[in-house]
């Protein structure tokens, strides 16, 4: 909801960014439950951050002071939720998945209708389209996948999914929307990759030092 409001004032690369600073935000609430990220843990972290902003140092990275706040408070909050998630008594499978889209869908309906947002125009086939894909995909999809990760990794390999969503959009932007990658694109995707490679061979030295 968030990254929704920010969307009015800032542009996609500075919403990318931000959310690249999702996963160190995640591992420091997970520290503070007692798992801090390994030390390779954390210059995978660090390293897909820088990934990240690589990638998108050619789009506008100026923002407007209340775009900063909301991604900064939504990014924070996604964060903090994603690590006490695993903490909470909630329900198994898909139903505890449900339950979270439920909750936050009622309060954010709430907030739109206190705000007097309105449907001004009529739907059409695209739309409808579009909706029915995120409910798929970006919700059922997406959602339980990060959720089933969340209870069976680490946080630091979980939430590195952030960093690699920029490369994703990237790559579709190429295929479907006729967009060019520069050099420093293919720099930065390397180093994204490289990144998340570094989060999960940190978790694999922790497993294999385990008594």
């Amino acid at each position: 909801g968030g990254v929704m409001i920010a969307g009015q004032w800032v542009s996609s690369s500075v919403a990318a960014v931000w959310i690249g600073s999702m996963p160190r935000w995640a591992a420091r609430f997970a520290g503070l439950f007692g798992r801090w990220p390994r030390p390779l843990e954390w210059v995978g972290l660090a390293v897909g951050l820088v990934g990240v902003v690589l990638l998108n140092t050619e789009g506008n990275l100026q923002a407007n002071p209340w775009g900063a706040v909301a991604l900064t408070i939504s990014t924070i909050c996604w964060s903090f939720g994603s690590v006490v998630s695993g903490r909470l008594p909630l329900p198994n499978g898909l139903m505890s998945s449900a339950g979270e889209m439920l909750a936050g869908g009622a309060v954010l309906m709430g907030l739109s209708l206190v705000w007097g947002e309105r449907v001004t125009g009529p739907l059409t086939g695209e739309g409808i389209l579009a909706v029915l894909y995120l409910i798929v995909f970006g919700s059922i999809v997406a959602f339980s996948a990060y959720n089933y990760l969340l209870k069976r990794m680490r946080t630091a390999l979980a939430t590195s999914y952030a960093y690699v969503n920029p490369v994703v959009a990237v790559v579709l932007g190429v295929g479907f929307a006729g967009e060019k990658i520069e050099t420093l694109g293919f720099v930065a995707m390397g180093i994204i990759l490289a990144a998340v490679g570094l989060v999960a061979l940190g978790r694999e030295r922790r497993a294999k030092t385990k008594p």
